[in-house]
């Protein structure tokens, strides 16, 4: 099972100085424990909508490499 949390960063943003930042933490759960899949920095500056997307992709099952390259079609 894919969980995804919220984390916390810190990025120099053009014209805005730092800033907080947080991405989402990507881990599988498993049977014999969690293991780190990747982690996506700088999602959003705005924690409760990194709350609410990590809940949403946890509850979906979001395939983590999956939504990388619907993220790389967007750009």
């Amino acid at each position: 099972m894919f969980l995804y949390l919220p984390v916390e960063h810190e990025a120099e943003l053009p014209g805005l100085g730092w800033r907080r930042t947080f991405g989402l933490r990507v881990l599988w759960s498993g049977e014999a424990g969690d293991e780190e899949v990747m982690i996506l920095p700088h999602v959003s500056t705005d924690f409760g909508f990194t709350l609410r997307l990590a809940s949403l992709l946890t509850r979906e099952q979001a395939d983590p490499f999956r939504l990388l390259d619907g993220l790389e079609g967007w750009l």
